[in-house]
């Protein structure tokens, strides 16, 4: 593969390297040499071994995604509760199953679609070109050659080759199923419902000593101390280096020549405009009667030349109190509905009726600005400053990924910031999500911390716009502590349990009773409780108004009929139970359904698409053999 992206250098548009891939080979430069060779596979699928390195680096990808999103939220305890560990290796799992059904099947990836895959990935390019020494240094620094980056990429073009072909076998939905799903969606209904919060309930329950032991024996892993760690660590900071960095006049002027497209200034225009908004479910007479209003608008609209005049008149946008003042727009920065009509005109130009995804618009040019290219006078300082910034931190990557290398085989980080003169730094105890001086609260620090053993160097870490490497000095492992440690904790654990119990009875009682014939009212009646109503809204709109996400209650909700207004059981939110009946429902409009059908059939059959590929897989999973080493989990 160097070999065919040498020869395509010049003409090879590379715009995207996928992140997976990335951040594997990133981990490659250092996680897996550091741990001893216990597993040669996570599991086996059919013969196929799933690789114990190919399971650790796409583990620790999905834990730095969750530290990421949750942050100090994200523990052990939550990795154990969302079974991370296992989900990894099923996804794994899925994916040998698909890539051998993709072999089995006689699906191949021929050259030139790998070539138009790894056109699309921007990381090795230089002003829109391919550069064969990005590309060397990339493999390279991460210890990868051509021919396995060729593999990857072949494996997931496969693996989409497989999938869809497969989707695609399963997404036929009829008519009927079309309407039957807009009738359901665009129903509407409204519900009465008495809340009944736990902690109304909690001055009456509280907790003796056998409560208290039984709990914490049941649930010790609630109330588990996370690790602590202390770490060394060196940072390779381009402000440190900048002001040594040299720019030559002509190294200013080539980079110029080089990147002389990204100095134009795009074309721009001022523009002034009347907008008539219309709902794009509306029924096609209202959008005639909308397009004729439109058009009466831009008739006037040539016959004066005060515009902004006519915007406050009839302008349904926001810009309307401003005279339809839209500012200056550049050409490439705008939706594509109204980039063309906009820049074809001069200034004093009006633009024919534009239909955009909120109405119909009518614009005026002002003034025109054309594209300019910025002279190297103009911005030579500019690059000077640009060009000195890259040179430090690409300096900066280089001095980190030196010191690693030699770290790696000596581990000794004090002797090598002695050697180099380099400034150490020693952290507190600290555990995932706390702030570290210097540092704060960066997943990618935490993340290459926690994968470390005592005594081991890190890989390089990119926290922009430094470079770090981190050593683990000691570690307090996570451990749960003595009852008397955490009494007061559980003792409140215990009171929430029974507050919630007491919660549950109460909102069963109340609806078994209106079950039973007796108005909500009367049941209620007497008892610290009222009756509310949510007021209108879609059974399929995923939220319930005054109650919260309808979740796992979907199901509930759709059964919900005027012969039967009421649920099995009680609602449970993290707000407490919730007692519901239907109280009146809104038939969806029917004369709105051909103007949603289109869109509603694509999700449809999407949705059919992920069913039936989702029941495929599962039947290549009951037949295949597969062992899991347990261990790694």
């Amino acid at each position: 593969m160097l070999t065919i992206l040498r020869k395509h250098a010049t003409s090879w548009m590379l715009k995207g390297l996928l992140l997976l891939v990335a951040v594997t080979f990133i981990s490659w430069g250092g996680y897996s040499f550091f741990r001893d060779k216990k597993y040669d596979y996570a599991a086996m699928v059919d013969g196929t071994a799933i690789h114990i390195r190919d399971y650790q680096e796409t583990l620790q990808g999905v834990m730095n995604r969750y530290r990421e999103a949750m942050g100090p939220a994200f523990n052990e305890k939550m990795i154990g509760e969302l079974r991370i560990r296992e989900n990894v290796i099923e996804e794994l799992i899925s994916r040998t199953l698909i890539l051998q059904e993709g072999t089995r099947l006689g699906l191949k990836v021929s050259d030139g679609e790998l070539r138009m895959a790894i056109e699309s990935i921007p990381s090795f390019q230089v002003n829109g070109q391919f550069d064969s020494r990005l590309y060397e240094r990339f493999l390279s620094l991460n210890r990868m050659n051509p021919e396995d980056f060729e593999r990857m990429q072949r494996e997931n073009l496969l693996y989409s080759k497989v999938a869809n072909l497969i989707r695609l076998n399963g997404g036929k939905v009829s008519e009927e199923e079309i309407l039957e799903g807009y009738l359901f969606e665009n129903e509407k209904v409204n519900l009465h419902f008495v809340k009944i919060a736990p902690e109304a309930f909690r001055g009456q329950v509280s907790a003796n000593e056998v409560e208290i032991k039984d709990y914490f024996q049941k649930h010790q892993e609630e109330f588990r101390i996370p690790a602590y760690l202390q770490v060394q660590y060196l940072a390779f900071r381009p402000s440190d280096v900048e002001l040594k960095i040299q720019i030559s006049p002509d190294e200013i002027k080539r980079y110029y020549d080089q990147r002389k497209e990204s100095f134009k200034v795009p074309k721009q225009v001022r523009v002034r405009e009347i907008l008539i908004t219309v709902d794009p479910q509306a029924p096609p007479e209202r959008i005639e009667e909308k397009k004729k209003k439109a058009e009466e608008i831009l008739g006037k609209a040539g016959k004066t030349k005060d515009f902004a005049s006519l915007a406050k008149q009839y302008s349904e946008s926001e810009s309307a109190q401003k005279g339809g003042d839209l500012g200056w727009l550049q050409k490439g920065t705008i939706n594509e509905f109204f980039e063309k009509p906009l820049f074809s005109l001069k200034a004093g130009e009006l633009s024919d009726l534009v239909k955009g995804p909120g109405g119909f618009h009518i614009f005026k040019v002002e003034e025109v600005k054309e594209e300019k290219q910025k002279t190297f006078e103009e911005v030579k300082d500019q690059i000077h400053q640009t060009f000195k910034k890259e040179k430090a931190k690409a300096e900066a990557s280089r001095k980190a990924d030196d010191a690693f290398y030699s770290l790696f085989r000596s581990r000794d980080i004090e002797k090598f910031a002695r050697e180099k003169d380099l400034p150490i730094k020693t952290t507190g105890f600290f555990k995932e999500g706390d702030d570290i001086p210097g540092i704060g609260k960066d997943p990618s620090f935490h993340s290459s911390a926690f994968s470390l053993k005592i005594g081991e160097i890190s890989p390089v870490v990119n926290i922009p716009p430094n470079f770090y490497i981190l050593k683990l000095l000691d570690k307090k492992e996570s451990r749960v502590p003595p009852l008397e440690e955490v009494k007061e904790e559980v003792i409140r654990k215990v009171a929430g349990k029974k507050t919630e119990e007491k919660a549950r009875q109460t909102a069963e009682e109340i609806l078994n009773q209106i079950k039973a014939g007796k108005e909500m009212n009367k049941v209620i009646s007497g008892k610290s409780y009222s009756i509310e109503e949510t007021g209108f809204f879609s059974r399929a709109g995923g939220v319930i108004p005054k109650i919260g996400p309808t979740g796992e209650w979907m199901a509930s909700l759709s059964s919900l009929t005027e012969k039967r207004p009421l649920p099995k059981e009680a609602l449970k939110t993290k707000e407490g139970y919730f007692v519901v009946r239907l109280l009146s429902s809104e038939p969806a409009d029917r004369s709105k359904f051909e103007s949603v059908k289109k869109n509603l059939e694509k999700r449809l059959i999407y949705q059919k698409q992920e069913e039936f590929f989702r029941n495929w897989l599962q039947h290549l999973r009951s037949k295949a053999k597969v062992e899991i080493n347990k261990d790694v989990l």
